[in-house]
């Protein structure tokens, strides 16, 4: 039996696991990110930790990278994102050069969209539209079990859609984008506000109690708790991703949308206003029809929807070049 190695790369870590055909994670590793590190060293210890994942003897097809950012033209490095040592660094070249194996690359937003079509909540979708709700918010389109692409290897940045001309700037420049007002690191801003300014409420005594400042995660927690606090703080942030869903459903026309990342850990406290608004946003026709899911592969999606890329044709994956 063929297997594949997926790389998740995110900005706090990267999570690299052996994957076999049917989308079953075998073995796993994380390894945490040092911002200071080089392209170069950062494929050393990519590299070491494949190795000590491949048992002797496994037959591995290749490496799939799913990348926090836009692909470049030439599908072997990518453009701005949050690892700063890999940014325009020929990382897919490399770990092929070093390993002698095949590799794509992906966008990481592209790769758990993949990842929900091929083996999770979108396997019987025709028409899927993914959002992934984390430090940033990413977007993806599958077709027919293929990545439909606009720019970098994704949907460009649909995650900057402008939702209030008069926001905030989001971490990358744009004034009120939907990662400024919604995403896990505008939640951490807006939980570290609430938690200096009211140190009597619930998410305060959370981060305290954890002796951490407070994030999403708190929030989250919080409103698991039963917190009507965090609950408005999350249904605040839903409504505003429904909003931008009513648009995205507008144009690509979904028969399935499937929230993931991070923020989809608050479940109906983030996803039942968020289909509600998207629903009294949009228009009837396109909404009528559309099926709002949860996400099933977890914070698995990503290393096996980069890993699924080695088991798709060549013509199906938009990473698309292969590597030898």
């Amino acid at each position: 039996m063929w297997h594949a190695v997926g790389i998740d790369i995110g900005g706090g870590s990267t999570k690299i696991g052996l994957v076999s055909a049917g989308g079953a994670i075998l073995r796993q590793s994380r390894i945490p990110a040092n911002p200071g590190d080089s392209g170069d060293a950062i494929v050393a210890r990519y590299v070491a930790a494949i190795r000590a994942l491949i048992p002797h003897g496994v037959r591995v097809r290749g490496i799939g990278i799913g990348y926090p950012g836009p692909i470049h033209d030439t599908n072997l490095s990518g453009g701005v994102g949050n690892v700063p040592g890999l940014i325009d660094y020929p990382l897919a070249k490399a770990l092929s050069t070093a390993l002698q194996l095949a590799v794509r690359l992906e966008n990481d937003a592209t790769a758990a969209a993949l990842a929900e079509a091929r083996f999770g909540a979108g396997s019987m979708a025709k028409r899927l539209l993914m959002i992934t709700a984390g430090t940033g918010i990413g977007v993806a389109m599958i077709v027919n079990r293929q990545a439909m692409v606009t720019s970098g290897g994704c949907l460009g940045d649909a995650g900057h859609m402008i939702m209030d001309a008069r926001g905030q700037r989001c971490r990358l420049g744009c004034i009120g984008c939907l990662e400024a007002l919604a995403s896990a690191e505008a939640l951490d801003i807006i939980a570290a506000d609430r938690s200096a300014r009211y140190p009597d409420t619930a998410i305060a005594r959370q981060a305290r109690s954890e002796r951490i400042k407070a994030t999403a995660a708190t929030v989250i927690t919080c409103a698991l708790e039963g917190d009507d606090d965090a609950r408005i703080i999350l249904s605040d942030a839903g409504r505003w991703i429904g909003r931008a869903v009513a648009s995205w459903v507008h144009t690509f026309a979904p028969d399935t949308i499937v929230i993931g990342g991070g923020l989809s850990a608050a479940g109906q406290f983030l996803l039942a206003p968020l289909e509600a608004e998207a629903r009294r946003c949009g228009l009837s026709g396109y909404m009528a029809g559309a099926r709002f899911l949860p996400a099933e592969m977890g914070n698995d999606a990503g290393i096996i929807g980069a890993a699924a890329q080695m088991f798709l044709p060549l013509g199906e994956a938009t990473g698309g070049e292969l590597l030898v």
